[in-house]
């Protein structure tokens, strides 16, 4: 019987792949630990990844890192069978996420405001298109709150954490950011908020505890049965997940909690 093919498809190039660096380590700990389970094929995240995923034969994809790419990919993946696994994003189902709810993220960056006793709340982001989408859903989250949206009082910085200070300069109030303990870009957040009150708002599972929770899942349900494939290997991955998944694919009751950054420890990937 040939060996399961697995597809990781990762950011092997650009801003995204502190993300791609999180995945390909727990698989290469995958890997050494049971070498002969399966086939790891990697694959840059790109348009048309999904293609050249199907096209090689793969049993299983797990990794995407843009919500968007793995929502296009999806469709392309359940026509082919192959049972998709998402550490990072949500697509819905059928595929599997341990990611928080991206909708939520901006909800809870208007209730931490409104929390802090803002009056007002001054939004600071990047231009790229998710940062844009999760400004826009700030705002629409402030106008239903009744906070406006204007300089001065808290501030909020939505931008990858290595480019906390570009967008935080000026001002001595409260910010709230926006983080992921298990990226390595992490300590240079850090580094740059040294002084100031910052709340990082974060998953309750780092990047390196959703990647080391679906590839161990995957690795669990493989070594137990290597003839698992489709909808039968998904259902395993899903029994096997230490967190408890619901029918919409994404991980029940999971989401973002506001912590003082400073009590916010970095993740570590042999952690």
């Amino acid at each position: 019987m040939l060996r399961p093919r697995i597809a990781v498809v990762a950011p092997l190039t650009g801003p995204r792949t502190v993300w791609g660096t999180v995945l390909l380590g727990r698989v290469d700990r995958a890997r050494s630990a049971c070498p002969d389970l399966a086939e790891w094929q990697v694959y840059d995240e790109i348009p048309g990844v999904a293609d050249a995923v199907v096209g090689a034969g793969c049993t299983a994809v797990v990794g995407h890192s843009h919500a968007v790419g793995a929502r296009s990919a999806l469709p392309v993946y359940q026509a082919a069978g192959l049972p998709c696994f998402l550490p990072f994003v949500r697509a819905g189902a059928p595929a599997l996420s341990w990611a928080p709810d991206e909708d939520a993220l901006a909800r809870t960056i208007v209730e931490g405001a409104v929390a802090l006793g803002a009056k007002a709340l001054s939004v600071a982001h990047d231009e790229g298109p998710a940062w844009a989408a999760l400004a826009h859903g700030v705002g629409t989250a402030a106008a239903a709150a009744e906070l406006a949206l204007r300089p001065g009082g808290v501030l909020a910085v939505l931008a990858p954490q290595e480019q906390f200070e570009r967008f935080a300069r000026g001002g001595a109030g409260p910010v709230l950011v926006p983080v992921d303990c298990g990226l390595g870009s992490f300590g240079v957040l850090a580094g740059m908020a040294d002084g100031r009150e910052v709340w990082a708002v974060h998953p309750q599972m780092c990047a390196v505890r959703r990647a080391r929770t679906a590839v161990t899942a995957l690795v669990g349900a493989l070594d137990a049965d290597p003839a698992l494939r489709g909808e039968a290997l998904r259902e395993a991955v899903r029994a096997r997940s230490v967190a408890l998944l619901d029918n919409r694919g994404g991980v029940l009751g999971d989401g973002w909690r506001v912590s003082r950054l400073g009590s916010v420890c970095p993740a570590r990937e042999g952690g």
